[in-house]
Parts: structure tokens; sequence; C-alpha cells
């Protein structure tokens, strides 16, 4: 067994592999490897080995050939500095991704495929290398963990845990062009070889940990209170006094390491002025951290992101404080700082919840943190029950986590924030859901309409009620080849609604039989016969085959309608050959406070000009 324990990284790996593709599809235009804030950190190479230059022109080009059209996934960030561009972001991440990008080129052309830095050669080694560092963390986590005490059978499994029960598995394979597998794998590398040095008379770990510290730094400045968990690891003052005497002897290994962090540190000022003239820019612009205001424990336990929430096996790994402090107070405090200090400053950005999908992300980059409290967790229980109880604790953990992975992938829990409605709506849910969630404080007065199609009623397209089929009663809407609308609202906006800030929502059942339907929801708005503002919900990825499926959407009306402006809200069928059917239809014609917060409510559509 202790020869499985030994390849536990690979068997990571393998799963990681298999897991990306089974969820990942590169060669669709939303779903690239390169994308999000990894079209940012990413800019850097094509501009320097292909454009050779910084003014990011590039940047329209790509979006046309490989992303939506839409812009559904477009990433700006160019940032002016004077009558300049800078890319917004630190170039840590194109120096890590180097050796992979130049390989990708050289694929590239060997395959006669475009060597514009985005063509699939370049997405898919983008993939490799978010694989592995992924392996990378894993193998290092693994003798980390043995450093502090863990058998070979505890360190694999530990390993695996933070592999398949946190984040780490979502930052890896759908969004790998993100910092923290990097940085998790980066961090983890630094703690050993600062253990390393600090436990052995070997001084060449110096300079080897100066080099991690810069990559570190470079990727996300504010890791840098990773040096926070150097008397951690070291665990003694005496031990600490002994390893810089030791590098005042051997000064070979101390100034090189001192230059191979000052060389790396000099590359973004180098950048920095390279692309703009000045050698010291906040690239950021009007982001930045709010120290006075801190979402210390919103960052923790919220529904929107909290870390505790979304990856309980964090939650767990903190009763390893227990077993820490009984062996070591020092390391327990040191340790408990280090987190309060990251927590504090992590929640003190300005969006405080990092725009996170499958749970917080920011925390991903210390996960070594985990495997360690992990340990002492286990150390602290003599009995085997115990300690099999927390094994299979962990296991369903991480079965919830493949799960809420899924949920994640699927779009199942929203994109915008997350409230404890939304929370556990989606929860044990497998099928993405339409609801729109209006915060009750934001609503002044709501006029509803209903319609059960079992009368004819002053809606719109009375002649598409059908008894083909029906969800309650016996009557519904249709839409096909002959009638493409189903019933429908119109209504005149200023004679309904009691503030300027409006919103229509409608709730309705819908059924498509054979298969997935391209109909849409519409809210259109006109003045004197001609369109203002025509707002179509796509179905589609809504909408299950053959089964009835209520569906809510909330559509904001326009703020400068004309007096006599006129407001539709209908469903709508292009399909020729295939119909599908509304029943138990309401209308929701809700007047919110006019105030900044509810003007722009997430998950409710904007209207379209």
């Amino acid at each position: 067994m202790k020869y499985v324990y030994r390849f536990t990284p690979e068997i990571i790996l393998l799963f990681y592999i298999c897991m990306f593709f089974g969820f990942k599809s590169p060669e669709k235009p939303w779903d690239r490897v390169i994308n999000s804030d990894g079209k940012a950190y990413y800019a850097y190479l094509p501009a320097i080995f292909i454009h050779h230059n910084f003014e990011y022109k590039f940047v329209e080009d790509y979006e046309w050939v490989y992303y939506p059209h839409d812009k559904a996934a477009f990433k700006e960030f160019r940032m002016k500095a004077g009558n300049k561009v800078v890319n917004k972001t630190y170039p840590g991440m194109a120096v890590v991704w180097t050796p992979f990008f130049l390989t990708a080129h050289f694929v590239a052309y060997l395959e006669l495929s475009p060597t514009d830095g985005y063509s699939p050669p370049y997405q898919f080694m983008i993939a490799f290398a978010s694989l592995f560092f992924l392996w990378l963390g894993a193998r290092t986590l693994m003798r980390l963990l043995m450093k502090f005490g863990a058998s070979a059978k505890n360190a694999a499994f530990i390993a695996a845990v933070i592999a398949i029960g946190t984040n780490l598995l979502y930052y890896t394979i759908t969004e790998g062009s993100m910092t923290h597998v990097y940085s998790f794998a980066l961090i983890t590398s630094f703690l050993l070889t600062t253990y390393n040095l600090t436990h052995t008379e070997k001084t060449r770990w110096f300079w080897i940990s100066m080099f991690l510290l810069a990559l570190i730094i470079l990727i996300r400045p504010t890791n840098a209170l990773v040096l926070l968990l150097v008397p951690f690891v070291a665990g003694t003052s005496e031990r600490l006094t002994s390893t810089f005497a030791r590098l005042k002897v051997a000064k070979s290994s101390a100034v090189k390491g001192i230059l191979i962090f000052l060389l790396l540190m000099f590359i973004p000022f180098l950048l920095w002025y390279l692309q703009c003239g000045k050698w010291i820019v906040y690239s950021y612009g009007d982001e930045g951290f709010h120290f006075m205001k801190p979402y210390f424990f919103s960052i923790l336990g919220s529904y929107n992101r909290g870390w505790f929430i979304y990856t309980p096996v964090a939650f767990v790994s903190m009763f390893g404080f227990i077993g820490l402090y009984r062996k070591s107070w020092f390391h327990a405090a040191v340790l408990l700082i280090f987190l309060v200090i990251f927590t504090y400053v992590a929640s003190s950005w300005w969006v405080w919840y990092y725009a996170s999908k499958c749970g917080q992300r920011i925390f991903i980059d210390i996960y070594a943190v985990l495997g360690i409290l992990l340990v002492f967790l286990y150390m602290n229980f003599k009995s085997a029950v115990i300690r099999r109880s927390l094994t299979a604790l962990l296991i369903a953990l991480c079965a919830l986590n493949i799960f809420q992975y899924y949920q994640h992938t699927k779009w199942i829990f929203p994109p915008y924030v997350i409230t404890s409605e939304i929370f556990w709506d989606s929860f044990f849910s497998t099928d993405k859901t339409a609801k729109a969630y209006i915060p009750k404080d934001a609503i002044v007065a709501i006029r509803t309409y209903t319609n059960d199609m079992e009368k004819e009623l002053p809606w719109m397209n009375n002649r598409s009620r059908t008894n083909l089929a029906s969800f309650s009663g016996s009557w519904s809407s249709k839409a096909d080849t002959i009638l493409p609308y189903t019933s429908g609202m119109e209504v005149k906006p200023d004679s309904i609604f009691t503030t300027a800030n409006r919103i229509i929502r409608v709730t309705a059942m819908v059924f498509a039989p054979k298969e997935r339907t391209d109909a849409t929801l519409v809210a259109d708005f006109s003045s004197g016969g001609k369109g203002i503002s025509y707002n179509p919900f796509y179905l589609e990825t809504f909408i299950s085959p053959d089964e009835w499926v209520k569906v809510q959407v909330a559509f904001y009306i326009p703020a400068d309608l004309p007096k006599d402006a006129v407001a539709k809200v209908y469903f709508y069928n292009p399909a020729r050959y295939l119909p599908i059917f509304i029943d138990d239809m309401t209308v929701d014609y809700i007047s919110l406070k006019d105030e900044a917060d509810y003007k722009k409510i997430e998950g409710v559509v904007l209207p379209a000009h």
C-alpha cells in the first residue's frame, strides 16, 4: 500500500484529467481555457512574443475570432496611464506561463494552426499548465505534511481531500487561467523549501525559496503575507537565528537568492516603463482596499461565497487548531495570526467576494494551511472510531464538493450575489432554474394579473388557446407555426406603476415536447408603433423536454419611455414545427423604491437599447 500512496498525486491528476474532458469544452467560444481574468494575465505573452508592442490592439481581434460575438465573455484589462495603455494586472502569471506559451507557439507552427496566441494549441497548453501545477501542488503538499508528522497514508489522503473536496477543483479545470492553482503550488513549495532551509544545513534552499517567493508576489502581491508563516515552518527562534548565521557564512547562496529575487521583482517596473514610460503605476484605477471596512465575517460565513459555507472542508480543518495548540502554543498562535491577517486583508478588497464561482476563491492559495491543520486534527484523536468517522465525513464532503462543482459548471448557482433563499433553492437542484429574486424591502407596490387559460380574458393572442396540453385544468396557450406568439399582456406603464423604478415579473409553466426549445420570453416596449426596447430571455437552458417547467423572469422597464409607450410581455416561438405550451401565467407589475441599490438588481434583465 505504501507504494500506492506514493502515486497519490498522479492518481489525483488522472481524476482531474477525466473531469477536464468531462466538463470543459475549450473548442467552444464560451468555454475557452484562457478566459476571464486569465485573458489579462496572459496578454503580456502575445504582446511580447507575437505583436512586439504593448498597445494591446489585438484584443478585439481575438475576441471576435475565438470568443462569443455578443461579448458575453469579454474582459477589458486595458487601463489608461496618461495617454498610454497598460495591462492592469501583475505579470507573474505571464512569467510562469512563458515556457508553456513558447511550447504552444512551436506546436501551433507544426500543426499549421494560427500562431496568434489564442488558437487551440495555446488554449490546451494553458490547460496543461494548470494541471501540471495541480500535480506539483499535490506532490509538494504530501511532502510538506510528512514534515509535520503525517504518515504517508494520512498525507496522501489529506492531499486528496484538498484536491477533491475544495474549490481547487473548479479553479483548475473550469477556470484554469486564474491564479489560484498556481499560487497554491508555489506557496506550498515555498513552505516546503523554507522548512528544508531551516531544518537542514543546505543553504541552496535559500535561493530556491527566494525564487518561489518572487513568483508568488509577482502573481498576487498580497500573498507576500506568507512570510508570516516562516516562523511557523522554522518552529523555533533558535532555528531562524542559526539559519541566518549559516547564510552569513555561505554568502554565495545568500547573494544568489537576493539577486534572483530582485531581478524577478524588477519585471513589473520594467513592463510599466515599456508600456507607458513610468516606472511605477497603480493600474487598478478605482479598485483597491478599504481597510477600515473589512467584510471579515462575510468572507468566511456569508451565503454569498462565504469560505466555510461552500468549502466545509475548510471549516472542519479549523478544529485542527486544538491538536496544534496541544502540541505547541507557539505554532498555533503564529498560524492563527497569519489566518486572521490574511482574512482581514482579503476581506478589505473593494469587491470582497471576488466575483467568485464555486465558493470563495481567494483562500485557495493557502490550502497548504488546511492540509497542515487536518494533520493535527487527526493527531488530536487517539480513538480509531473517531478517526474513521472523521475520514467518512471528509469523504462525504468531497462528494458534496463534486456535486457543487457540477452545479456551478451548469450555472445552477447563479453568477450574481447569492442570498440564503437562492442558496437553499439551488442546494439540492440538478437543473438550472429561471427565478427572479426581488428583495422584499425594495418593493413599494405590486399589481398582479393571472391567466390560467381556462377562459378568454382581455389578454393578447387569445386564439392561441388550446386543449391539446395543459398543466392545470384543460387549456393552455400554444405557440407554433400558425401563431408564434402565446397569450400575453399589453399595458401602458404610466397607468399601472407608482414609481419611476419599475419591473415586470412574469411567471408561467412551460412545456416543450420532444426537444429543447428555441423559444423566448419577451418584454417588448414600443411607442406609436415603433420599437424602443426588445428584450428576449432565452428558455433553452431552463426547459426540459416533455416536462412542465416553472419559469420566472423579471425585466426592468426603460426609464425614459414616452408617456404613450406600451409594454408587452409574451412568449415567442420561432420554431416551425415544434410548439411550446404555456399555462398558469402570472404577470406582476412591481413598483420599486427609487434608490440606487434597486436600480440594477442582479438577475433582473436590463433593458436593451
